[in-house]
């Protein structure tokens, strides 16, 4: 985003770096710059520079074009490997259309031809300043991020503070576990994590996604074969609990397995044993298995479509992962997460225009992270621009969303406040959750006692919770 939030302005903990072989300009422009309190330092050569870079840390660099002993260009390539948050300026006599294109095609901010104003100096100061302290702010997250005992998951919203904490509980139990979460929502990442987290992190970690496998070939995959077990099996084959044994594996999509396979995957978690297909011999398998699905496993049990004793097994403890609709004020962060992810060295996009934030911000994500990881990349490869436009943004974005609030009378619509339509949402919530409290709360993002609160107060204002 492109705001001034988080930017230490003008003041002396700004820290600039001029390169120029002629000594008067060199002089003015530092004369110009701490006049407005930034620190500077100067030399004529770009290897001192280099040093300088090496030892300090400086927000931007004013570059020649050429310098006393390197090409410019040159300079502030080998200067941004050094620090990735530097921004860079060029400001030569050599005021040409073609030496401007060069420059900015390489990767640098900008371009200040001599004479410039001094207006127009600290104007480029301060763009350069937002761009730079952004970068800076995103690697801060990350770091962050990655402090919280390896977790990845980015945002600040109740529910996700709450999910990193299960996670790194449950990691640490060692017992089956069933991650569910709409398509997009990570769960892979959940899996990854627990054992990145678990005393099996050592050992391996397979996944196998049961939707993309007939019967046949999830029999093969998962207990391997012997060799000349059915045409074609030349030799041997070992299955992924085999070789998972001491580690993890993850059945992603289990809501898909068949009903066959799903009474081999029961008889393994129950006695621990796998036998290869055309084998005659049982093989011990140590293996903690992490389950996934975006189905509803206990409608499927009621339809029959899934054993009931095998949801069960897996579903020993549980995580469920919030939709990205349920957690808005975490886009932003994504947002910049993806921007640092596939923004290309020589681009020159700086941010995403407000209102794009905004078109990002009020859409429903049926894909969930995953579908807005794909709207950054797509929206970065199409932008030739300093800023993301909504232009560039995929167009079914702009289509009303009516995900969060059901189609209503536009009367009555209207009509109603902001509270009306938050008690209806929680309410809603609170019934497909069949009045269990815990889990609505978790749903909408907010711990139990405000939930608590908030019906008290429905209550109180004549409206029947009883039957949810």
């Amino acid at each position: 985003m492109c705001n001034g939030e988080g930017m230490e302005g003008r003041s002396k903990n700004i820290r600039i770096l001029i390169v120029e072989p002629d000594d008067i300009n060199r002089a003015n422009l530092r004369h110009l710059l701490e006049r407005e309190d930034y620190r500077t330092s100067s030399t004529i050569r770009g290897t001192v520079a280099l040093e300088n870079l090496k030892r300090n840390h400086f927000h931007i660099l004013f570059s020649n074009l050429t310098t006393a002993d390197m090409d410019g260009i040159e300079l502030m390539q080998q200067a941004r490997r050094l620090r990735p948050d530097l921004e860079v300026i060029f400001v030569t006599d050599q005021a040409t259309v073609e030496t401007a294109v060069e420059s900015m095609m390489a990767g640098a901010f900008s371009y200040l031809p001599r004479p410039f104003s001094i207006e127009h100096l600290y104007s480029l100061v301060d763009q350069a300043l937002e761009k730079t302290m952004i970068r800076r702010e995103i690697r801060l997250r990350h770091h962050e991020i990655g402090k919280e005992k390896g977790i990845q998951f980015i945002g600040q919203a109740p529910s996700i503070v709450q999910l990193k904490s299960d996670i790194a509980e449950i990691a640490q139990l060692d017992c089956n576990v069933l991650i569910t979460g709409e398509t997009g929502t990570g769960k892979e990442l959940v899996a990854s994590t627990i054992h990145a987290l678990s005393q099996r992190a050592d050992q391996c970690f397979l996944p196998i996604n049961c939707s993309a496998l007939t019967e046949e070939l999830m029999l093969n995959e998962l207990f391997g074969h012997e060799k000349e077990a059915f045409t074609g099996a030349s030799r041997f084959r070992t299955g992924l609990f085999e070789s998972a044994n001491g580690g993890i594996i993850l059945l992603d999509e289990i809501g898909e397995m068949p009903p066959a396979m799903q009474v081999k995957l029961l008889r393994v978690l129950q006695e621990k044993k796998i036998m290869r297909v055309g084998g005659t011999r049982q093989i011990d398998v140590d293996v903690r298995v992490l389950a996934a699905t975006n189905r509803d496993l206990q409608e499927e049990v009621k339809k029959k479509s899934f054993r009931q004793d095998l949801y069960y097994r897996i579903n020993v403890v549980s995580i469920e992962i919030p939709p990205l609709r349920w957690r808005r004020d975490d886009i932003p962060l994504l947002v910049d997460h993806f921007l640092a992810k596939y923004l290309l060295p020589k681009q020159h996009v700086k941010c995403i225009a407000p209102e794009s934030m905004d078109i990002l911000m009020n859409y429903d994500y049926p894909g969930n992270v995953r579908e807005l990881e794909n709207i950054i990349e797509r929206s970065l490869a199409m932008c030739r621009e300093q800023e993301i436009q909504p232009y560039h943004l995929p167009p079914e974005l702009n289509q009303p969303q009516t995900t969060l609030i059901p189609p209503l009378k536009e009367k009555l619509y209207a009509t109603r406040t902001l509270e009306e339509h938050e008690r209806n949402y929680i309410l809603s919530v609170l019934s497909r959750c069949n009045g269990n409290r815990t889990k609505a709360a978790k749903k909408l993002g907010i711990d139990r006692v405000s939930l608590w609160r908030k019906l008290k107060k429905y209550e109180a204002q004549g409206v029947d919770i009883s039957v949810l």
